[in-house]
């Protein structure tokens, strides 16, 4: 038996494949605990681990709170790097050491919005994860940085395109380097040249998601690991019961848009319009960010505030959705296509490959109820999108059963170096 700390907070998205990972330790009989937001605290005690709160930072008790603060963020600015990735990094990994001396663990496992937090295991010699829920952000030779919806370049104006990107990531990412260094001094840590380093110095950078689904590194980095989606359902969903009778023959579409608050309510009414008068059955599902808003219901379509998509999804035709990972890989692994409405963060990206596999549409959270409904009778009426998401998703179910985040921390926690020194390094 072996001892994994998890380090994460509640980004939305997030939490069902970190938690769903915890989990899955937890059931091959390891101690698993968590360190997280108070708002989190009852899922992870009713899933059976332990759980620690951060004391100074990271301190919610209500998950609707926005934290990310950047759904009216421009192109090149980026909220979360000072809200929550960078900002408070100091404290994060202050708090991450002291949960580690206090109770000692083989492995530390660091969400990918905490990055910093890696410095921690750094500090006390333990090997470190960093859990990335969606495909990887960072930038390759043959492909350009995340978050910006792009294809990786081809030719040489393609390639250069990419090369151009690369420079300017590094250097808004390089922004936070005097502060991350001051942090690595403080605890007798050589500096960082560049601030990307620090996921390049992980033992391992687990993507959970199929690698069929991504445009990977190539050639990969070392620690990059590929381990396949969780595709649990979140904590927080109600129970599903079928609105409609079991005569109903319509094509069943899926409107989810966004666990966390992006400001979509008027995409929601824009969906909910664009269905109106279509022979569909529409089923809104708003999550905690949208839960208390009104909206206006045509005959053919019904509103409720969650539902579990493991239950949904086997009935359903069809998936409009902002670009959620989570969302999109559920969908898939049940064989439907998507029409996607990205609004930020990894969901630009997402919903380029979706379009790219030919698994359904990638369209501007902008547009109208006429487009979106054009767009769904162009998918209901195509059979090679489903066909093509069937493929897919069989790629991902595939990956999903692999249980291979579980085997790699595993061995990561039997190599663990059998002579650690007696004072961890920058520990007194």
């Amino acid at each position: 038996m072996k001892s994994y700390l998890f380090v994460t907070i509640d980004g939305g998205g997030n939490i069902p494949p970190v938690l769903g990972l915890a989990k899955r330790l937890l059931e091959k009989g390891h101690k698993v605990y968590v360190l997280t937001e108070p708002c989190l605290e009852a899922p992870v005690k009713t899933m059976g681990l332990g759980y620690f709160s951060f004391k100074k930072h990271y301190t919610r008790t209500n998950r609707k709170e926005d934290i990310c603060k950047d759904w009216n963020a421009k192109p090149f600015e980026k909220p979360v790097f000072e809200n929550i990735i960078f900002g408070p990094a100091q404290i994060a990994i202050e708090e991450t050491i002291q949960v580690l001396k206090a109770t000692p663990a083989d492995v530390l496992v660091v969400d990918c919005l905490l990055p910093p937090v890696l410095i921690a295991g750094e500090v006390m010699d333990i090997p470190r994860v960093l859990l990335f829920h969606m495909p990887e952000y960072l930038p390759g030779p043959n492909r350009p940085p995340g978050v910006m919806g792009l294809l990786p370049g081809i030719g040489v104006l393609g390639k250069m395109r990419d090369r151009l990107l690369l420079k300017v990531f590094n250097k808004a990412l390089n922004k936070y380097l005097p502060k991350i260094n001051d942090i690595r001094k403080s605890y007798g840590l050589a500096p960082l040249k560049n601030l990307i380093d620090l996921l390049h110095q992980a033992d391992r950078r687990f993507i959970q998601t199929s690698e069929a689904f991504d445009f990977p590194i190539e050639p990969a980095p070392q620690n990059v690991r590929y381990v396949g989606p969780i595709l649990d359902d979140p904590d927080w969903v109600g129970k599903w019961e079928h609105p409609w009778p079991t005569g109903d023959i319509r094509p069943l579409v899926i409107v989810s848009l966004s666990t966390t608050f992006q400001n979509q309510s008027k995409v929601i009414q824009a969906c909910i319009d664009a269905l109106s008068g279509l022979e569909v059955k529409g089923l809104v599902t708003l999550g905690m960010a949208m839960e208390d808003e009104s909206f206006l219901l045509p005959e053919n379509v019904k509103i409720i505030k969650s539902a579990p998509h493991s239950k949904v999804f086997p009935h359903a035709d069809l998936v409009i959705t902002h670009g959620g990972h989570g969302t999109i890989m559920r969908a898939l692994s049940h064989g439907l296509p998507l029409i996607c409405l990205p609004m930020g963060r990894d969901q630009n990206d997402n919903a380029a490959k979706v379009a790219y596999y030919g698994c359904g549409i990638k369209l501007s959270k902008k547009s109208s109820p006429k487009k979106i409904g054009r767009a769904v009778e162009g998918i209901l009426g195509n059979l090679s999108f489903t066909a093509k998401a069937q493929k897919l998703g069989n790629a991902i179910l595939e990956d999903f059963h692999s249980e291979r985040a579980v085997a790699e921390l595993e061995n990561l926690a039997l190599n663990m170096k059998k002579k650690k020194k007696s004072t961890p390094v920058g520990v007194s």
